[in-house]
C-alpha cells in the first residue's frame, strides 16, 4: 500500500490528528454530509473523533478515509478512501467541500482508489453505497464501473440507498488516476 497517492491533479494521504479543524470544513456541513448516515459532525471535537476512526482503521488495515488536497494549492478539499463494512466488505467512499464540488474529483480519486484496490491490495471486489437521491455519486459510481447489486433500495447503515459492486477481474481503470 503506497503511502500517499497522487492523481493528475490532487494528492491523497493518511489523516493525522492536526486534520480535524480543517476537515470540519466539510465534515461540519450539512449539504456536504446530507447523504452520510452518521449526518454532519455538529462540533470540530465531533470531527476529530471521526478522523481518529479514520486513524484507527489505518493503523488496523493500512488503509482508511485519506484527505484529499488540490496539488496546485495544498488546499485539503475533502476526504475519499475504502473501509471495511460491518458486513466484511470493502467500501469506496469520497466527499468534497461544497466549492469543489463539479469539477471531476470524485471520479479521479475513486478511480485511484481502484487501482490501489485491485493492484496494490489485490482485492478481489469493492463495495459501494449511495443515496439514491445522490445523483452525483450515482453518476461517479457507475462511470467507473460499478454495477448496481439490484433495482431495490436497501437500508445501509440506516440510510436508505443503492448498492454497487466491483470486480477486479479486467477492471479497466486499474491504470487510471496516476501521473503521466
Amino acid at each position: 500500500m503506497p503511502e500517499s497517492l497522487e492523481t493528475p491533479r490532487l494528492s491523497l494521504r493518511p489523516f493525522s490528528a492536526d486534520d480535524a479543524e480543517t476537515a470540519f470544513r466539510w465534515l461540519g456541513d450539512a449539504e456536504v454530509m446530507r447523504f452520510t448516515p452518521t449526518g454532519p459532525d455538529t462540533s470540530v471535537e465531533g470531527a476529530s473523533r471521526r478522523v481518529a476512526r479514520y486513524r484507527d482503521h489505518q493503523a488496523r488495515h493500512g488503509f482508511s478515509r485519506w484527505i484529499v488536497q488540490e496539488r496546485g494549492s495544498g488546499e485539503a478539499i475533502g476526504d475519499s478512501g475504502l473501509v471495511f463494512l460491518d458486513s466484511g466488505s470493502i467500501d469506496l467512499g469520497f466527499r468534497f467541500s461544497r466549492a469543489w464540488w463539479g469539477r471531476g474529483f470524485a471520479t479521479e480519486v475513486a478511480a485511484a482508489w481502484i487501482r490501489v484496490a485491485f493492484v496494490d491490495l489485490r482485492l478481489d471486489r469493492l463495495t459501494a453505497f449511495a443515496h439514491p437521491e445522490n445523483v452525483a455519486s450515482l453518476h461517479v459510481l457507475e462511470k467507473v464501473g460499478f454495477r448496481k447489486t439490484g433495482r431495490e433500495r436497501v437500508i445501509v447503515m440506516g440510510m436508505e440507498a443503492f448498492t454497487f459492486v466491483l470486480d477486479a477481474p479486467g477492471h479497466p481503470l486499474a491504470g487510471y488516476g496516476q501521473p503521466g
